[in-house]
């Protein structure tokens, strides 16, 4: 692919190679840079995997905001399926975690208030992300989060529902959905919890590398839960209490709505 011509873009790099698609980067004629994500060959005859790329193209077509990925196109080239999107300059959050980045300290209110107001945005606009966790927040230079991936996102409904299939990374589900219980837009803000609290503190409050374990772990999630401020001090108390509210097991003491954590954020 690098070196060549796809659909009319000049294809310049690979930039990441997913389990179901790989995103390169690329320019137009008049030389401006996008991100094209392309669906596998090994899925092009698997109707599943068709219909999920293509519901995630149409929903992040649905949103417009400065913390969400900007979708340019979506189209089939030489039998592939791809969509081109706005190219992030930036590593996604979870290669900052894992390196230290030494910028996420002094940044950290942007990224936890960009995080929440495009997420606020993708509730707004009738949509729940369902897979939020921090491969899926790039990060420009400027260190403005900006949320990819829309594949399991589903429409928001008007009553918490049970889910089709439990689908997603285990560690980053919320109690509900791993429980097999009526989920809504709290199961994004419990995952933005986990994220959040990850960021702040290089540490998941839970582990697991089995659905069966993190469920286990899950029965008792406040054992578990250390508040942030106990692995790094230097945390607001009032980021802490947003961030334990998000992660509150029960979705009744949870955070009804992203707008409120973006207001006691910004407070």
């Amino acid at each position: 692919m690098v070196g060549t011509t796809f659909a009319n873009y000049s294809v310049i790099e690979r930039l990441n190679h997913g389990g179901m698609s790989d995103v390169y980067s690329i320019s137009d004629a008049n030389n401006q840079r996008f991100a094209l994500r392309i669906l596998l060959p090994e899925f092009r005859f698997r109707w599943n995997a068709r219909r999920r790329f293509h519901w995630g193209c149409s929903v992040n077509q649905k949103l417009e905001h400065p913390n969400i990925a900007r979708f340019i196109e979506e189209g089939k080239f030489r039998g592939l399926r791809y969509c081109v999107l706005e190219l992030v300059e930036g590593p996604n959050l979870k290669e900052c975690i894992l390196r230290g980045d030494p910028q996420l300290r002094p940044n950290r209110l942007k990224l936890l208030t960009g995080m929440a107001a495009g997420l606020a945005h993708i509730h707004s606009r009738g949509f729940i992300h369902l897979d939020f966790k921090p491969e899926n927040v790039l990060t420009t230079r400027a260190y403005d989060p900006k949320i990819i991936d829309f594949d399991l996102a589903i429409a928001r409904p008007d009553h918490p529902k049970i889910t089709a299939k439990l689908a997603g990374t285990p560690v980053y589900l919320a109690p509900e959905q791993i429980l097999r219980q009526p989920v809504d837009e709290r199961a994004d803000i419990f995952a933005f919890g986990l994220t959040a609290y990850e960021m702040l503190t290089g540490k998941k409050p839970i582990t697991g590398n089995t659905l069966d374990e993190v469920m286990q772990k899950h029965a008792d999630f406040s054992q578990h839960l250390k508040p942030p401020r106990t692995h790094a001090p230097d945390i607001q108390p009032g980021i802490e209490r947003v961030i334990l509210k998000c992660l509150e097991k029960d979705v009744t003491r949870r955070y009804p709505a992203m707008s409120l954590v973006v207001r006691d954020l910004q407070s």
